[in-house]
């Protein structure tokens, strides 16, 4: 009897031990199927990170409002400064010297500012003033001085400057003219300021500040001079102003009475004729 309970005992183990060691392969089957899902899943998640690093950051667009750069900018004819006093209202701030220029500019203002930059910087035209000096006359000219006078203006070669003088004779009323020779003045565009003595009998300077050359179609551009003065030397020291106008305007190959006013020490008129013309 005791030999059969204990038969009976060892069955029961070894049923036991046979169920525990049954689960042994689905449990090793499950985490043989978990393993390369798992691995998959880790790889995809690595190459999606590799990709999210190579692809760079999208660059605001070049017409945002709030897309702001630096760009610096080579200058050939045209100094930063002067240049910036036309496209200050381009950009935010700016710094340069003669041949660069740097700015801070919104991305919308670059295509107006570099179409601007494109316009302004050119190589500067020369412009040409033909200059002349005319003492006229109402009455009888100092008999020393008659040999240099002509009656009217039947006697001045250049047709342009007797048309011009014809058109103001109902104004002046003179009758005898002596014409000095022409002085040519060159002066760049754009120039601050230039002073040149004149060829004439007399001891004259003049004086040309701001010339701007206006317009870009030929034979219809203008010249604006912001002033001239003509100056007058007496005895190598005394100098008067004989002549100071702002803010004049000539048509091209045009030619413009500039002044009119006596002469000090003498009785005759001074008439200042000034044509320009591009180079």
């Amino acid at each position: 009897m005791i030999k059969a309970k204990r038969i009976f005992c060892v069955l029961v183990l070894m049923t036991a031990i046979a169920l525990w060691a049954g689960s042994f392969p689905s449990l090793f089957a499950q985490t043989a199927k978990e393993a390369p899902a798992a691995q998959e899943a880790s790889t995809a998640a690595a190459q999606t990170q590799a990709v999210e690093q190579k692809e760079p950051q999208k660059k605001p667009a070049a017409d945002d409002r709030n897309y702001m750069m630096v760009k610096t900018y080579e200058l050939k004819y045209i100094s930063a400064t002067e240049f910036m006093r036309s496209a200050r209202f381009y950009v935010v701030d700016s710094t340069g010297t003669e041949s660069s220029l740097t700015v801070r500019i919104y991305g919308n203002n670059i295509p107006e500012f570099e179409a601007l930059l494109k316009k302004l910087d050119v190589e500067k035209r020369n412009i040409q003033f033909q200059v002349y000096t005319i003492i006229a006359s109402k009455d009888q000219p100092p008999e020393r001085f008659k040999n240099n006078f002509v009656s009217e203006t039947q006697g001045i070669a250049d047709k342009d400057l007797k048309r011009v003088l014809d058109e103001m004779k109902g104004l002046w009323n003179f009758k005898y003219y002596w014409v000095d020779s022409p002085s040519f003045l060159v002066v760049k565009d754009g120039a601050a300021g230039s002073m040149f003595k004149l060829v004439s009998s007399y001891d004259f300077d003049m004086n040309i500040l701001r010339v701007q050359l206006r317009g870009d179609e030929p034979g219809k551009r203008i010249i604006s001079v912001g002033q001239i003065k003509l100056i007058q030397t007496i005895n190598l020291q005394l100098k008067s102003a004989l002549i100071d106008t702002s803010d004049v305007t000539f048509k091209e190959k045009g030619y413009l009475v500039v002044g009119v006013t006596g002469m000090i020490g003498s009785g005759e008129a001074l008439i200042l004729v000034i044509s320009a013309e591009i180079k």
